[in-house]
């Protein structure tokens, strides 16, 4: 059976998935250490597969890791299939920028300090760590674990490659934020799991979301 690569959000880091990693028989949370000017998505897609790539995976895609799916499944044969999580689609020769709300990204820009952009978790009107991840040591290292993302990296091309569409896909909701990408994976035929839970649910109902899991694509 294929590894399952549980492969976080650019915007959080690998610990959202550790706890989800550790109810499935045979994951590896991927830490690829962010994403870094100026190969983005290239550069994500080659650690990532540096840490799995023996033999053949499923990548699982968190939120704004759905972008790296072109990236990630140009780079390699051992590719099996891929699992959207509360992700965005791939955008293939679009910018992250193109693809969301314009004012979801004028938020993310006024928050900006030092060609970065503000921590995940301070990109809302009150924190909503507490509540989605109600843990406080698994909260606490979720937070410390939140990436530094370079401001410009909204504005990186994603390849434009279309291996990823020749592969299997499902997806999977976790929150009413990704109703849309939902439909749409349904419109294309891939199968479609949706769960009453939240967007972080990974990182503190990890039993229910490897659940979820199992058996797809």
């Amino acid at each position: 059976m294929p590894r399952l690569a549980l492969i976080p959000s650019p915007f959080v880091g690998a610990v959202s998935w550790r706890a989800t990693a550790a109810a499935l028989p045979d994951a590896i949370a991927c830490d690829y250490g962010g994403v870094s000017a100026p190969d983005w998505y290239e550069g994500v897609a080659n650690r990532i597969i540096a840490q799995c790539d023996a033999r053949p995976w499923i990548a699982v895609l968190h939120s704004g890791a759905g972008g790296f799916a072109p990236a990630v499944a140009a780079a390699t044969a051992h590719l099996a299939g891929l699992v959207f999580v509360d992700a965005v689609l791939p955008y293939p020769g679009k910018s992250y920028a193109e693809t969301a709300r314009v004012d979801f990204i004028a938020q993310l820009r006024r928050g900006t300090r030092d060609g970065y952009l503000a921590p995940w978790n301070k990109w809302f009107g009150a924190d909503p760590l507490p509540a989605l991840i109600p843990d406080i040591a698994a909260r606490e290292a979720f937070e410390r674990s939140l990436p530094r993302v370079p401001v410009a990296f909204l504005e990186a091309v994603s390849p434009d490659t279309t291996e990823w569409e020749k592969l299997p896909a499902a997806y999977v909701q976790l929150s009413k934020a990704y109703d849309s990408e939902a439909a749409e994976a349904e419109q294309r035929g891939w199968t479609a799991r949706r769960a009453k839970l939240h967007h972080l649910a990974m990182a503190s109902e990890p039993e229910k979301v490897a659940a979820l899991l199992s058996g797809l694509p």
